[in-house]
C-alpha cells in the first residue's frame, strides 16, 4: 500500500488508500467511516513464453503475481486459475527478473498469447552452466555462451561492462594486439569473427584504433557468442559469431542514465511513450583534453608508437618543429519499438560510428619551412527495419523479417600545404541485405527454424596522387542468396539435445555454391555431467588485408575486401569439437578439444613483416588445442581460473618452409581473478599470463644482401623466434549508493596493468641508411602500461 501525501484531505487519502489496496472505504458521517474488503474480480489467464531471439519456447521460468507462481513447462506454457485482472505478473528466469505484465493483456485473446523475452541466456529448454565464470555468462544446450549485461558482476580492468571485452573473459578467446575490438577466436584473425548489432553487420567495432569498443554498454542488453557448431541461420565467420542484441522490452517507467569516465561522457534512456510503443536513444562522445589525462596518454602512445608522429624528434634537420593531433570519436544510436498488436512488433534500428583523427606538423629552419596535415576518418552507419509475428497457438509460427543497410567508409589524407602535394586513400563497404525466418513448434520436444537472406555488398577502394595527377577507383560487388534450415530436438526425458542444421550459399555472379552442415550435440549423463560435440562447416566472402606500406603516419590499418579472385579466395573452414562440463555445490568445470582449419588464405592480407610482406601466395592454417575453465562460488566471493592451449601453423605450398608457426600462435594463456562482494562495494583482481608471439629474426653472419641493387634484409625462416612471455595483473573496484527514490549512483575504478610490465606485442625489422651506411634497426610494439580510469554514472 502506497502512504498518501500528508498534504492531502480526508476524502482524497481515502481514494489513494483504495486504490492502491484491497479494501474499500465509504464515509457514513464526519467521524464514521465503513471499511471493506473490495470485491476481487477472478479470472483465468495464459501465456506462452517464447524467447524473442531465438523463438524457442522457455521452460521452468516463474510467474508471479500477488500471491500465487506458476512455472513454464518445456513448451512455454503458463496458466493462472483465478487470480484478480487488475493484478501484474513478474517473469523471472533462472532466477533474473526479464519483464512485468498486466493479467488484463493475458486475456485479450481467445487463445493464449505469447510473450516475448528477451534474454539470450535462455535459448533452448536447459542452460547448463549458469554463472558460467562470473554472474551474468551462461551456457547453453545449443552450444552458445551467452551474457547477460543486465546480471553482469564486475570484472577485472573494467569500469563498464563492455560486451566485446566481457568475451575476452572467455577461454579461446583472445586480443593479440590487446585491444577491445579486435577478437581472435580459437587463433584465427579479427576479421574472421562475426560481429551483429541488431542482426546486421558491423564493418566497425572500435573507438581509438580498436581500443574502446564502439558499442554502447548501457543498450547492449543481451550477447549470444558462438566459436563452434554456429546456428544456421549466421553465414560469414570463419572462426565465429557473437550477437549484440538491444532492448526489446518496454518498461513501465522512463529509465536512463547519464556517465562520464576518462575517455569518454554518455547518456542514455529508454522512453516508454506508451504502453505498445518504446523509444531508446543513446549517446558518447571522446573526452581527450584532460590534463596530463593518463588514459588518453596512453593510448595514444600505444596507437602511435614507432610512427612519425612519435619519431619526429629524430630528424636530423636544425629548426623548430611543433605538431598539433586531436582524436575524437562518437556513436549515437536511435531504436523505436511497436507493439502494433499483441501478435506483432516492429522495430527501427539506427546506430552511428564515428572517428576522427587530424595531425599537424609545422616545421620551420633558416632556410625552409613546411606545414603538412595529415586526417584519418572511420564512420559506420547501420540501420534497419524487423517485424516479428506470431501466428497464434493454434498455428505456433513465429516469423521475422529484417532489411537493413550497413555502410562503412574510411578516409585518410595528406596535404602538403607548401609543396601543393595531396595524397588520399579510402576504402568504402556498403551492404543492403534481407534476412526473414519461420520457427514451427511441433511439440515440447520439437522446433523447426527455416529461412532465407539476400546479401549484396559493394566495396570501393580509390586513391588519388595530386604529384603524379592520377586517380585510381575500383568498385567490386557480391551478391549472394543463402537458404537456411535448422531444428532442435530434445530426446529420451531431455537427457539428449541436438541442434542441427544446412545452409546453403549461392553467388551467382561467380557461379560458386557452398553447402554447409552445422551440429551441437549435449548429452546429459546426470545432474552434474554433460558431454557435447559440435562441429561446423563455414565459409567467408568478405574479410580484411592489412595497409603497411599506404597507411596514415605509419599507424596499421586494414581494409575490407571482396573474394573471388585469384588471390583473393574465399575463406573455407571446417572445424569439430568435443566436451565436458561438470557442476555442483558452486563448483564449476569446463572442458573442449578442438580442431580447425581455415582453407583460402593469402600472404598478402596477414600483416608480414618479414620477407613475406610483398608476396601473394595461398594457403591454409590448422589450429589445434584445449581449453579449460574452473570457478567456484562461495557467498560474497567468486573465483575462476582457465586454460588454454593452442598449435597454430601455417602451411604454404609454394613456400620453403611449406609449414611454419602461425602469426597468433600463443601456445599458453593463463587466467586466474577473483571478485568480492561486500555490501555495495565490489572488489575484482586478475592475472594474465601468456607466451609470446613468433617473429622472424634476420640470419645472423649475412643478415644483409643486395638484390637488384638494393640492400635488403636476409631472414631466417618465418617466425623462427619468439617474444619474451606476457604478464598482466588487472584491478577493478565499484560502489553503488541509492541516492532517493528516483536516483542511483554508481562509482568505477579500474587500473590496467597494475604492475607497469612492459609487455612486447610485436617485433620486426627495418632497414634504415645511417651515414650512408645501410643498417638493420629492430622494432618493438608494446602493450598499455599502467593504465588507471575511473568513471561516475547516474542512473534513474
Amino acid at each position: 500500500v502506497t502512504k498518501p501525501d500528508e498534504d492531502l484531505n480526508l476524502q482524497q487519502t481515502l481514494e489513494v488508500l483504495a486504490t492502491s489496496g484491497s479494501l474499500q472505504f465509504t464515509q457514513i458521517k464526519d467521524r464514521y467511516i465503513a471499511v471493506q474488503i473490495k470485491e476481487v474480480i477472478k479470472i483465468s489467464a495464459c501465456g506462452i513464453l517464447i524467447d524473442t531471439e531465438s523463438s524457442y519456447p522457455i521452460e521452468n521460468a516463474e510467474i508471479v503475481t500477488k500471491d500465487k507462481t506458476v512455472t513454464t513447462d518445456s513448451g512455454g506454457n503458463f496458466k493462472f486459475d483465478a487470480v484478480g485482472e487488475h493484478e501484474i505478473a513478474t517473469i523471472f528466469v533462472n532466477g533474473f527478473f526479464v519483464r512485468s505484465i498486466q493479467i488484463q493483456e493475458l486475456t485479450q485473446t481467445s487463445r493464449c498469447p505469447f510473450i516475448y523475452v528477451s534474454q539470450a541466456y535462455t535459448y533452448l529448454p536447459e542452460v547448463v552452466l549458469t554463472d558460467f565464470i562470473t554472474k551474468g555468462i551462461s551456457k547453453n544446450v545449443q552450444g552458445a555462451t551467452t551474457i547477460s549485461n543486465k546480471n553482469f558482476d564486475i570484472l577485472p580492468s573494467l569500469i563498464e561492462p563492455d560486451v566485446l571485452q566481457i568475451a575476452q573473459a572467455l577461454p579461446g578467446i583472445d586480443s593479440a594486439d590487446e585491444t577491445a575490438a579486435n577478437l581472435n577466436v580459437r587463433g584465427g584473425t579479427s576479421d574472421e569473427f562475426l560481429i551483429l548489432w541488431d542482426n546486421i553487420r558491423m564493418y566497425q567495432t572500435g573507438h581509438f584504433f580498436g581500443l574502446i569498443s564502439a558499442f554502447n554498454p548501457n543498450l547492449t542488453k543481451n550477447v549470444t557468442i558462438y566459436k563452434n557448431g554456429t546456428n544456421p541461420r549466421y553465414g560469414e565467420g570463419v572462426s565465429g559469431v557473437i550477437t549484440l542484441e538491444s532492448n526489446n522490452t518496454i518498461p513501465e517507467e522512463f529509465q536512463g542514465g547519464v556517465g562520464i569516465n576518462l575517455t569518454s561522457a554518455n547518456g542514455y534512456g529508454e522512453i516508454p511513450v506508451s504502453e505498445t510503443f518504446l523509444l531508446t536513444l543513446s549517446g558518447r562522445t571522446a573526452i581527450n583534453t584532460g590534463i596530463g589525462n593518463p588514459v588518453y596518454n596512453e593510448f595514444f602512445n600505444k596507437v602511435f608508437q614507432n610512427t612519425v608522429v612519435t619519431n619526429l624528434q629524430n630528424n636530423s634537420i636544425e629548426g623548430v618543429r611543433s605538431t598539433d593531433e586531436s582524436f575524437n570519436f562518437f556513436d549515437v544510436s536511435v531504436k523505436a519499438l511497436w507493439k502494433i498488436t499483441p501478435d506483432d512488433e516492429v522495430s527501427y534500428q539506427f546506430l552511428h560510428i564515428d572517428n576522427k583523427l587530424q595531425f599537424t606538423e609545422l616545421f620551420i629552419a633558416p632556410e625552409d619551412s613546411s606545414v603538412l596535415e595529415s586526417e584519418l576518418e572511420q564512420q559506420n552507419t547501420s540501420n534497419g527495419f524487423s517485424w516479428q509475428r506470431n501466428w497464434g497457438a493454434t498455428l505456433p509460427v513465429i516469423s521475422n523479417v529484417l532489411v537493413y543497410q550497413s555502410n562503412y567508409n574510411r578516409n585518410e589524407f595528406t596535404n602538403n600545404v607548401d609543396l601543393d602535394l595531396l595524397a588520399s586513400n579510402q576504402n568504402q563497404v556498403i551492404e543492403k541485405g534481407l534476412k526473414t525466418d519461420v520457427s514451427y513448434t511441433l511439440n515440447n520436444q520439437a522446433t523447426i527454424t527455416a529461412g532465407y537472406q539476400y546479401t549484396d555488398t559493394e566495396i570501393v577502394d580509390a586513391a588519388t596522387n595530386s604529384n603524379s595527377a592520377t586517380i585510381e577507383s575500383e568498385k567490386k560487388s557480391l551478391f549472394s542468396n543463402a537458404f537456411f534450415a535448422g531444428s532442435a530436438l530434445s530426446l529420451f526425458n531431455e537427457t539428449t539435445s541436438i541442434s542441427a542444421g544446412l545452409r546453403f550459399t549461392q553467388y551467382p555472379t561467380l557461379s560458386t555454391n557452398f553447402i554447409e552442415p552445422r551440429l551441437h550435440i549435449d548429452q546429459k549423463l546426470n545432474k552434474q555431467w554433460h558431454l557435447t560435440l559440435s562441429g561446423e562447416l563455414k565459409h567467408q566472402g568478405i574479410y580484411q588485408t592489412v595497409n603497411i606500406r599506404n597507411n596514415l603516419l605509419g599507424v596499421e590499418t586494414r581494409d575490407w575486401l571482396l573474394a573471388g579472385t585469384a588471390n583473393n579466395q574465399f575463406l573455407k573452414s571446417k572445424q569439430i569439437s568435443t566436451g565436458v562440463t561438470y557442476s555442483k555445490n558452486n563448483w564449476i568445470l569446463a572442458t573442449e578439444f578442438f580442431l580447425k582449419t581455415v582453407q583460402g588464405i593469402n600472404t598478402a592480407n596477414l600483416g608480414f613483416r618479414n620477407q613475406l610482406q610483398d608476396t601473394n601466395f595461398n594457403g591454409e592454417y590448422h589450429v589445434k588445442g584445449t581449453e579449460v575453465s574452473l570457478n567456484k562460488k562461495l557467498k560474497n566471493t567468486n573465483i575462476w581460473a582457465s586454460y588454454t592451449y593452442q598449435d597454430n601453423t601455417y602451411t604454404f605450398p609454394e613456400i620453403e618452409p611449406k609449414t611454419f608457426r602461425n602469426n597468433l600462435d600463443s601456445n599458453h594463456s593463463v587466467t586466474l581473478a577473483g571478485s568480492y562482494d561486500y555490501k555495495n562495494f565490489s572488489f575484482s583482481l586478475g592475472n594474465t599470463f601468456k607466451t609470446g608471439l613468433p617473429y622472424t629474426t634476420p640470419l645472423a653472419g649475412n643478415s644483409i644482401i643486395t638484390t637488384n641493387g638494393v640492400p635488403v634484409i636476409n631472414y631466417n625462416t618465418p617466425n623462427n623466434k619468439t617474444l619474451p612471455s606476457y604478464f598482466r595483473t588487472d584491478f577493478s573496484a565499484s560502489y553503488n549508493v541509492k541516492l532517493d527514490e528516483t536516483f542511483n549512483g554508481k562509482i568505477n575504478l579500474a587500473v590496467l596493468n597494475v604492475f607497469n610490465k612492459h609487455n612486447a606485442l610485436n617485433r620486426y625489422y627495418i632497414l634504415e641508411d645511417i651515414g650512408g651506411t645501410p643498417t638493420i634497426q629492430r622494432v618493438d610494439e608494446f602493450s598499455l602500461g599502467l593504465t588507471p580510469n575511473i568513471s561516475l554514472q547516474l542512473l534513474f
